[in-house]
Order: C-alpha cells, then structure tokens, then sequence
C-alpha cells in the first residue's frame, strides 16, 4: 500500500515507505500453523457418522475463527502501519478501522536517534526516534527494518531541508 498521492504537497517524492519488520507475522503465522494442525488431527481422528460427526464441523469454524484472528487481522493491522519518509516530512500512518498519523517536516527535526536490542541486531531492525521541535515531541517508529540505512538517510536528508553543506 504505497502512501496516497493526495497528501503528497507539490513536488514533494517519497523516498521511503516502510512497514513495521515481518518478525512481527512470525508469531501469528506458527498460531496459524498450529491451527492447521489441529484441524488435520481432527479430521483424521473423528468418525464420519454417529454421534461425534459434527466435531469436523466445529473443527472447521474453530480453524477459521483462529486463521481470522491470529493470522488475518495482524496481517491487516501490519500492512496499514506504515512509515513513509518523503524529501519534505516524515509521515506516520496506522490503524484499520481508526486512522492516525503524524507528519514531521524534516526542517523541524532536533534529533534521530535508535535502539537496537540482540534480536533486532540479528533482524537488522531497530526502534527509531525523532525528536522535533514541536509540542508532541518524540515520534518512536518500532522495528523499522534496515534500521542503520534508515537513519543515515534521515540525517541526510535533514541537512538537505536545513541547506547545510554535507560533511
């Protein structure tokens, strides 16, 4: 879902658009397969007739209930966060049902800064803050992936909306 082209301002590109880092589906996902397997359990082991029958069924509308739950709606929920860096703003978006965001013009940025914690550093993925110079303060972007690229972008492109000289 790329950002819409109604809230670009003129001229402004976007340079970068990110999700959260698919870890966060990894979860989800062996919920998912768990599911599976349960339900293959059950169909191999209940009768096709008497009285336990309709335990397929209800084997059926469980699984469909957990792939709804555990496997569908995270995956809404992760595709519709997104974070978009544009050469004028830094630009958040999330929810399904509920939409939020927040824009930082890139001028107005004071500081970016990452965490990183040991599963991060193996994901390549790190938590982002931007500081700006505005009432709401910090914007923390979690598990940005590519975390070190993302950041000296950031820089950069700070000291190009500021005019500073590159060092």
């Amino acid at each position: 879902m790329g950002f819409p082209a109604d809230e670009l301002g003129g001229g402004e590109r976007v340079i970068r658009e990110m999700h959260e880092h698919w870890k966060h589906l990894l979860v989800p996902g062996l919920i998912c397969l768990a599911a599976l397997v349960g339900l293959v359990v059950v169909l191999a082991v209940t009768p096709e007739s008497g009285f336990l029958a309709w335990l397929d069924v209800a084997a059926w509308v469980a699984f469909a209930g957990v792939v709804a739950v555990f496997g569908i709606w995270p995956f809404i929920r992760w595709q519709r966060r997104t974070y978009t860096i544009t050469d004028q703003r830094i630009a958040t978006r999330k929810g399904v049902l509920r939409r939020t965001g927040r824009d930082i013009p890139l001028s107005r940025v004071n500081d970016v800064a990452f965490e990183q914690g040991l599963l991060d550093r193996v994901a390549r993925a790190g938590t982002l803050r931007v500081s700006a110079a505005s009432e709401e303060g910090t914007v923390v972007m979690r598990d940005i992936p590519q975390i070190h690229e993302v950041t000296t972008l950031l820089h950069s492109l700070v000291r190009e909306a500021r005019g500073e000289a590159r060092a």
